[in-house]
């Protein structure tokens, strides 16, 4: 016979036997006064350098460059952010259903119910070959625990409200940014987390002035060779980047980066902040794009650019273009 708990905060539950609501029982004042969680310390040694493959085109392509940022956002370049934030949070999920809303490598989901956070999770989105890669992600034992289906946020219904609603890559695609927030925080119940992975940099990607000048310099250091446009079949060079044209870039991709220097002062006016990790990303991010295969072989300047800009970022001459951050409904 499983434990038997009180569930702090629900009223009239009465002894329960679920093993997901015991833990629940423990772990319920700690919700009430968690403190924002650091990384972890560093106990293992570092990973030998992994490789660049010649045909990547975009930075979260690259083992090395994704090590920086595991380093920047868990403290680890080993420790895959998803696993971390199972480990680190997913005890303070106080219900069994989360929410996803979008389809992908299913990582997080499973992480989740690996460790116990929550008995099942349900994807969301409406790009029918997400929603199919996202199942066979998932593990056969689990997929009658996690699943991902056609859908949006706003044809949920918020009356089941979800411990947790995992938020990657979603929030600058919303022109209606209040109201899928809004939306948001009645699907989730008091205590409940906002898990929010996503671009927060220019909308529509109007670079800043300093951003444009570091990135530009340092492409200008660079060898040709390392500047092939891998997208060009002419075999030119990228030596610049610039802003795109706002109606242009809008014309083109109506729904990127719509609103997504709004989404940081959008969660705080909703939600209380766990713990959030601005990992740069304003030198990265269009210094590498279309040529990062070029530095294949390479490995120890792709981690001097990554170190660049995380000194940059960490000292204020450029504002971060990426937020991992973790994010509660107050109780």
């Amino acid at each position: 016979m499983g434990a038997v708990a009180i569930v702090p905060g629900m009223r009239d539950a009465g002894p329960v036997t679920d093993p997901f609501l015991a833990r629940l029982a423990v772990h319920g004042q700690a919700l009430q006064q968690r403190e924002p969680t650091g990384p972890p310390s560093l106990e293992r040694a570092e990973p030998p350098p992994a490789p660049v493959h010649s045909n990547q085109l975009a930075f979260w392509q690259s083992q090395v460059a994704r090590a920086a940022i595991n380093r920047r956002i868990t403290g680890d370049p080993s420790l895959a952010p998803e696993v971390y934030f199972a480990a680190a949070h997913g005890l303070a999920v106080p219900a069994p259903h989360v929410l996803s809303l979008r389809g992908g490598d299913a990582r997080l989901e499973v992480a989740l119910v690996e460790v116990g956070s929550c008995k099942r999770v349900t994807g969301l989105d409406t790009d029918e070959r997400r929603v199919e890669s996202a199942n066979r992600s998932v593990p056969e034992a689990l997929r009658v625990q996690i699943g991902f289906r056609l859908g949006t946020l706003m044809e949920w219904d918020s009356s089941e409200q979800v411990g947790a609603v995992l938020a990657r890559n979603v929030l600058h695609r919303q022109i209606d940014l209040e109201g899928t927030l809004d939306r948001v925080r009645a699907s989730i119940v008091p205590g409940g987390l906002i898990f929010v992975d996503d671009f927060v940099g220019p909308a529509r990607f109007q670079w800043t002035e300093a951003q444009l000048d570091a990135i530009n310099r340092l492409l200008a250091c660079l060898p040709d060779e390392l500047l092939t446009d891998l997208t060009a079949a002419d075999g030119r060079r990228k030596r610049a980047v610039s802003r795109p044209s706002p109606d242009e870039f809008a014309a083109s991709n109506p729904h990127d980066a719509v609103r997504s220097d709004e989404i940081l002062g959008c969660l705080d006016e909703r939600f209380e902040r766990v713990e959030v990790r601005l990992h740069g990303g304003a030198l990265y991010h269009q210094l590498f794009t279309r040529i990062m295969g070029n530095f294949a072989g390479r490995p120890e300047l792709v981690r001097m650019v990554m170190e660049v800009d995380a000194m940059l970022t960490d000292s204020g001459v450029l504002s971060s273009d990426y937020v991992w951050g973790v994010w509660r409904r107050p109780i």
